[in-house]
């Protein structure tokens, strides 16, 4: 008999110890968060392709969202390739998240590979047909990118594409980096008091594409001649960026960066790359 009433008192007691615990201001300990608990940084994976060149290496990569504490979520790395033909370069392309009216200064970030570095250098977003135009920071606004090659730059700037800037390939060697060749095409109603020769000629040549000197120096010494000569010489990009410079859509959303000496040699097979801002946060990480 004592026994039982032993084991009854003991159980009570553990029923009311249970019962306190439960109903004490924070739950029990078991729950309650340590003060010295760091909150891991949040952080989600989205898949992504890098471009695969040819007689290179390109590679599925995953896209790692900003951190939490970076000024930005403004921007990211998008992919990453390494080309081994017609010569070995790195191709880096950032992309921003940007709201409308936002902007973000890339200029001066700084991007990490396993094995080297490079900062983000300055732009020309306006390129003058004498080549004059300051280079800038790099800002981007909704829908713009920007791809980063560890090349030269032909033209010894960093560019904003625009939609005259196919003519520069006639001048200058971007390969093996294609420009858009999407320049806006003359109308029939411009060429239409030439000569048949002149607008069978005129109407041949594909965009962007300046016209041919043998044909130019041939055309007769006549009225209709001149005339045709005088219209071909302003084809090209000079006469293009003076005509339609003021267009809404003269500016590409496109930059290219030249990174001329730094060195960005992408590993052919697999690399992990950082993206972090001039305060030193991490922005964006891609993995391949």
């Amino acid at each position: 008999m004592s026994k039982l009433i032993g084991f009854v008192l003991l159980t009570g007691a553990i029923l009311l110890i249970l019962f306190i615990g439960k109903t004490a201001p924070g739950g029990p300990i078991a729950n309650r968060p340590s003060e010295t608990t760091v909150p891991r940084a949040n952080v989600k994976l989205n898949s992504g392709q890098s471009p695969v060149s040819a007689g290179g290496r390109g590679a599925a990569g995953t896209v790692i969202s900003d951190s939490s504490q970076s000024e930005a979520q403004k921007a990211y790395i998008g992919s990453a390739s390494f080309f081994g033909y017609p010569q070995e370069y790195s191709r880096i392309t950032l992309y921003s998240r940007l709201k409308e009216g936002e902007a973000v200064d890339i200029t001066g970030w700084k991007i990490k590979s396993n094995k080297n570095e490079i900062i983000i250098p300055q732009a020309v977003e306006i390129y003058n047909p004498d080549g004059s135009a300051q280079a800038s920071d790099i800002i981007l606004k909704p829908g713009n990118y920007v791809e980063l090659y560890s090349l030269t730059s032909p033209v010894n700037r960093n560019l904003r594409l625009n939609k005259c800037v196919g003519y520069l390939e006639e001048i200058y060697n971007f390969q093996p980096i294609y420009l858009s060749r999407n320049c806006p095409a003359f109308s029939g109603l411009e060429i239409r008091q030439f000569s048949g020769q002149c607008q069978s000629y005129l109407l041949s040549l594909s965009a962007c594409k300046t016209p041919d000197v043998n044909f130019y120096n041939n055309l007769p010494g006549t009225d209709e001649g001149n005339a045709c000569r005088a219209f071909l010489q302003t084809i090209g990009y000079g006469n293009c960026f003076r005509g339609h410079r003021q267009d809404a859509d003269f500016l590409s959303n496109n930059w290219i960066v030249w990174l001329e000496t730094q060195t960005l040699n992408l590993d052919p097979r697999h690399d992990y790359l950082r993206l972090y801002d001039r305060k030193g946060n991490l922005v964006s990480e891609y993995n391949y």
